[in-house]
């Protein structure tokens, strides 16, 4: 079969129509518990994996698909000046392993409705065979095995594989993102490895122009450099940045805002080898620090935290907000802080 091409390879640095301001699809084609909580109501189940498990799993799973985003969702998003969406995916998405089971004609779907309105799809491998790190968000909790079995790693390639041809003439998907939140490790070898060996195998079998995405396992400066992109297929580096972890909790509120406000220098420094993207980030600050406000004083301080972030992230090529939903609304989910008035765009 032969494909004609023609496309606009996007140079660095880019416009800001060619920007991409995005939300994340987090908890719909992977479970994650604290997300959908009621789902996992009255069972043991802690994941995908153990959710699978139960006797009515399958058909909760199904019911979830088909509800938790709807046609309306996509809808929501093109009229609030959203443009893109990340949409997490596991590696069962195809095939199935039991228990998972497939969820391709879910993502098939969502494609098609950001074709129709007109928002670019960043494909996330969330969960990899064995796991990257062990988190719920990979669909199982427990070990990292996917760092000691070459086999995991040549089957995450080949499930890349398979979502590159499959959209090999849809330009909707902008992107394909090779694996989410890999682990921290101070060298990174294995993963320096996986990560040129899946973008040769990319631009082998994907559309020219769509851009390949790998995370930088939250060492940036490590990370920064780790693919040299071709003239077929353009690179971007993804960076999540949340601001809850030990270190921020020990902090004054004003030296994190005056960090936060510094990263542009970073980014600058990143970017001089390839492009950056926020692929997750919220309003969401260490509870140690918050508590010792008042209500009025917390409302204020979100919604300058999110005033904060956005501008910084404008010297980025693109965000995206982690959740766009999530069961109850609040400082994780997107939708209800852009209804709310917290977060304002445009």
């Amino acid at each position: 079969m032969h494909y004609s091409w023609h496309y606009e390879r996007t140079n660095w640095p880019m416009t800001s129509s060619q920007k991409l301001h995005g939300v994340n699809l987090g908890g719909w084609l992977v479970l994650e518990k604290w997300m959908t909580p009621t789902m996992f109501d009255g069972n043991d189940a802690i994941d995908e994996y153990t959710f699978m498990q139960l006797a009515d799993g399958a058909d909760r799973i199904e019911h979830h698909r088909k509800t938790f985003i709807t046609e309306e969702d996509f809808e929501w998003l093109e009229k609030n000046g959203i443009n893109a969406v990340r949409i997490p995916v596991g590696y069962w998405l195809f095939d199935g392993d039991t228990p998972y089971t497939p969820a391709i004609e879910y993502l098939d779907w969502a494609v098609e409705m950001a074709k129709k309105y007109h928002l670019k799809v960043l494909i996330s491998l969330h969960g990899a065979p064995g796991s990257q790190n062990g988190s719920d968000h990979s669909g199982r909790v427990g070990e990292a095995l996917w760092y000691s079995d070459a086999k995991y790693q040549q089957q995450t390639i080949e499930v890349l594989e398979k979502i590159a041809i499959r959209y090999i003439v849809e330009p909707t998907v902008w992107g394909i993102e090779l694996l989410n939140e890999p682990k921290f490790d101070l060298i990174q070898w294995k993963l320096r490895k996986f990560y040129r060996q899946a973008y040769k195998r990319l631009t082998a079998v994907s559309r020219p122009g769509m851009y390949i995405v790998f995370h930088d396992a939250f060492t940036p400066r490590l990370l920064s450099g780790a693919i040299k992109a071709t003239k077929s297929n353009p690179v971007m580096m993804d960076i999540h940045w949340y601001h809850f972890a030990d270190w921020f909790k020990q902090r004054p509120i004003g030296w994190y805002f005056y960090k936060l406000a510094h990263r542009t220098r970073l980014l600058g420094w990143l970017q001089r080898m390839q492009p950056v993207i926020i692929g997750e980030w919220n309003l969401v600050i260490a509870d140690q620090v918050m508590r010792k406000y008042t209500k009025e004083q917390d409302d204020k301080l979100i919604r300058h935290h999110a005033q904060l972030q956005l501008d910084t992230y404008t010297h980025a090529a693109g965000w995206f907000y982690w959740t766009y939903k999530t069961e109850k609304r609040g400082i994780w989910h997107f939708r209800s802080q852009v209804e709310d008035g917290v977060i304002k765009l445009g």
